[in-house]
């Protein structure tokens, strides 16, 4: 194919930039161009995804004192999302009704004690997404509970910052029906700021706040010196065998958010919300091992 009167200038500038060197205006050349010739500015960019097509869900809305705040709602039941997730449901099942069996067997902490001697539907795990470190903004709120015969799962998501208030009443609500919290580094993190926006918001959390396992806490006590660490991919990997594939970093979620508020394409909204019930997932089979009295033996 014949090269352009155009290209092939530009080509000629580029030589004599790197010749000169002069890299400042060989870069520019190079980034309107790339290193394969194609012009960058003549890229069609990917169409813009909607929440619905993204994520699925649909609008819920909570009592305030203002009125109705509304926020999106993410349902699904670990039935649907295959035979993997099912399995995890079917472990954390068959266990929880014969962990009040073990329950005076338990070289456990008092917490684990209690979520031992739980009902099936009683515990509720939690895991936030936030805009940074504490003093920031929570934009979802994922949970997970047993409710009839499945493990289901709830993300509260804020469609933008205005609606941080109504997905934490949405939690408020669900959290003041919870038997046990189970969380991971909950008691250091999530928790601490979930009070705080609440506050924020005059949003009421429960009076007498139920029992917390913090699961962090636990895997320290369990595997700590016999793991690399006790990150929760870590434990994910060595005793859950699953390794993620082109999962979302946590250092990259807030930017991902930010960018999602501004364009409105929920493509990265999809990734933080899988990132979020994969994070619910593991914390569950981490729950059933501790429980079980796993040994911590690295595969």
């Amino acid at each position: 194919m014949a090269m352009s009167e155009s290209r092939r200038k530009k080509l000629a500038i580029l030589a004599k930039s790197i010749a000169r060197g002069d890299s400042a205006s060989a870069r520019r050349l190079l980034d309107s161009y790339g290193h394969t010739g194609v012009n960058r500015r003549r890229e069609r960019p990917a169409e813009p995804i909607n929440l619905l097509e993204a994520c699925g869900g649909r609008e819920e809305g909570v009592s305030r004192p203002r009125g109705r705040a509304r926020f999106h709602l993410v349902h699904r039941g670990l039935a649907e999302l295959g035979d993997d997730c099912l399995g995890i449901a079917r472990e954390y099942a068959s266990l929880m009704r014969g962990a009040r069996q073990r329950f005076d067997e338990l070289a456990a902490s008092a917490v684990l004690c209690h979520a031992a001697s739980a009902t099936l539907e009683g515990p509720l795990f939690v895991d936030i997404e936030s805009c940074g470190l504490i003093g920031t903004s929570i934009f979802l709120v994922g949970t997970m509970s047993y409710a009839e015969t499945e493990l289901v799962i709830d993300q509260y998501l804020a469609r933008n910052y205005a609606e941080e208030e109504a997905i934490l009443q949405a939690f408020a609500d669900r959290y003041a029906q919870a038997g046990i919290l189970v969380t991971f580094n909950g008691k250091a993190f999530d928790m601490n700021l979930i009070r705080e926006r609440a506050a924020f918001h005059g949003v009421a959390l429960p009076r007498h706040e139920p029992p917390h396992l913090d699961l962090l806490v636990e895997a320290r006590r369990l595997w700590k010196g016999r793991l690399p660490n006790c990150r929760l991919q870590t434990l994910e990997r060595h005793l859950c065998g699953r390794n993620r594939m082109g999962d979302i970093p946590g250092w990259a979620i807030p930017d991902a958010y930010h960018r999602f508020v501004q364009t409105g394409d929920a493509r990265v909204l999809r990734d933080i919300l899988h990132h979020n019930l994969l994070d619910l997932l593991t914390m569950a089979q981490l729950l059933c091992m501790a429980l079980g009295g796993s040994d911590g033996a690295a595969g």
